[in-house]
């Protein structure tokens, strides 16, 4: 790594190339990307990776991303009215109560504008029984977690801008209900983060092709569908802040940044939402791991990225909690039971101690993130289930591969060993973090490792050296897609 150029600034897309001598261009046919029949083997590509220029044609496939996620989005949305079980009545009650910026605290009840969507929308969940639709008052007591907001604990950025925008699209008529604006605003959510996956792309040198194999399939995914988009959620966010943090360290490595432009990034993507730190993890992992093998930097410069480590450790420890509880501390109560931990979900969950062999069970649970999905109700099939049984080893395939098989350059595979490291570690870290700081035995969910979606398309799409690779990957996540369309279509 080198001192960054004082002349250089982010590089944002524009008509004009990315680099000032365009190496390459839409390269968007198969002639060529297969290469020779005698490279379908192990391929070491030593060159350095090159960007492809970005033109108006890129601007265009950008469009089309938004489309896609509009569609799939809107889809699920008409076929999924039923709040989800992930704790969507929470999330709810968070965002429509931001919209009018009044943040919810810790240990306060939802409010009634969300109750009576509950109430008339039922929650997908098990045994739930709720009140019925059109009642002029609503008991807490009678909705998920007694109506504790066990979402009040988050970071309100994505809350607020969701639920202003909300509000806004309701009050002007363009939709209903505000469940029904936030869910379709997370098309849009996605979708940013896909134009930035789609820019990094680029400039690894990725041609187009490669590019809309991966992002078009992975858009289709349930995983993808359903945490990233279709459902008021602050994990909407997570792609998004965690293909930004991923941009900011591609562009700082190659000098295209300056270092102090780092923290403010990683710090305000943790403050978007807290899972978060897994990416900015790998991001700092990758830095003092190039760092460290710099030559050319004496030993402090060479060590200094170590340092964040500890800050990290801090940040999501003690104070990210304290500024939660300063800007926005706990609602007073009357009694125990007017807890936030009363809830059923925290009682089922108490414990006492780390149990090591749970722990290492989670090693796993984010690997890869697509195996373990929540599956709503119209994507509910066998289809569905070999879709993700395929997809989720094409993923594993593509990453190993990467890693350690078919690479472009050296920046590449070091960041599929990370991610690969980071996903293993996820599941542990996460069950260990809840039963050592929170006294709770929570198994880790796949979306947990939605932050590092986008760093994974990178990587599996730097993979696709061969055309028995594309056509491979053509063939499952085309089948993924043609399942999801199928299914979101026939939904009554």
């Amino acid at each position: 790594m080198h001192d960054p150029d004082p002349t250089a600034d982010v590089g944002d897309p524009s008509d004009e190339p990315v680099d000032a001598t365009p190496v390459e261009t839409a390269d968007d046919t198969l002639e060529g990307v297969a290469g020779d029949e005698s490279d379908d083997s192990a391929v070491r590509d030593s060159e350095p990776d090159r960007p492809i220029a970005w033109t108006r044609v890129d601007w265009w496939w950008c469009l089309g991303i938004v489309v896609l996620s509009l569609v799939l989005t809107g889809l699920h949305v008409r076929a999924y009215p039923t709040l989800s079980p992930v704790d969507e009545l929470q999330h709810v009650d968070y965002m429509i109560r931001a919209g009018e910026f009044d943040i919810p605290r810790r240990n306060e009840r939802v409010g009634a504008e969300a109750m009576a969507e509950a109430a008339c929308r039922s929650v997908d969940a098990p045994l739930y029984v709720g009140p019925p639709c059109g009642l002029d008052e609503y008991d807490p007591e009678n909705f998920q977690e007694r109506g504790f907001n066990t979402s009040a604990g988050q970071f309100p950025p994505y809350y607020v801008v969701t639920g202003v925008v909300a509000n806004a699209l309701t009050t002007v008529g363009v939709v209903g209900s505000k469940v029904t604006a936030g869910r379709m605003l997370g098309a849009l959510w996605a979708a940013g983060a896909w134009i930035v996956v789609w820019y990094v792309m680029s400039l690894f040198g990725i041609d187009r092709v490669r590019r809309a194999i991966v992002v078009g399939g992975l858009m289709a995914t349930p995983f993808v569908i359903f945490h990233a988009g279709a459902t008021i959620n602050a994990d909407v966010s997570l792609m998004a802040t965690g293909s930004l943090a991923l941009l900011a360290t591609v562009q700082y490595d190659r000098d295209r940044l300056r270092w102090w432009w780092l923290p403010p990034i990683f710090v305000g993507a943790f403050f978007v939402e807290a899972t978060n730190i897994l990416a900015i993890t790998v991001c700092v992992t990758y830095l003092a791991i190039r760092a460290v093998g710099d030559r050319s930097l004496d030993w402090p410069r060479r060590l200094a990225p170590l340092a964040a480590f500890p800050f990290l450790y801090l940040l999501r420890v003690e104070i990210g909690p304290w500024v939660q509880d300063t800007l926005f501390p706990p609602a007073a109560v009357t009694s125990a039971t007017d807890l936030e931990v009363s809830a059923p979900m925290f009682e089922a969950h108490r414990t006492t101690g780390v149990s090591w062999s749970r722990v290492f069970e989670q090693l796993g649970a984010t690997f890869s993130p697509l195996r373990g999905p929540y599956l709503s109700p119209p994507l509910r099939s066998d289809a569905t289930v070999l879709g993700l049984q395929l997809s989720n080893w094409l993923m594993i395939a593509l990453m190993f591969a990467a890693a350690f098989l078919v690479v472009r350059a050296a920046s590449l595979t070091l960041w599929a060993r990370v991610l690969m490291l980071a996903l293993l570690a996820a599941g542990p870290f996460y069950t260990f973090y809840y039963a050592y700081f929170n006294n709770s035995d929570f198994s880790a969910p796949a979306r947990f490792a939605l932050p590092l979606v986008p760093l994974m398309a990178v990587v599996t799409a730097s993979a696709l050296r061969t055309r028995d690779a594309i056509l491979a990957a053509s063939g499952v996540f085309g089948f993924v897609a043609l399942t999801t369309f199928v299914q979101l279509l026939a939904a009554q």
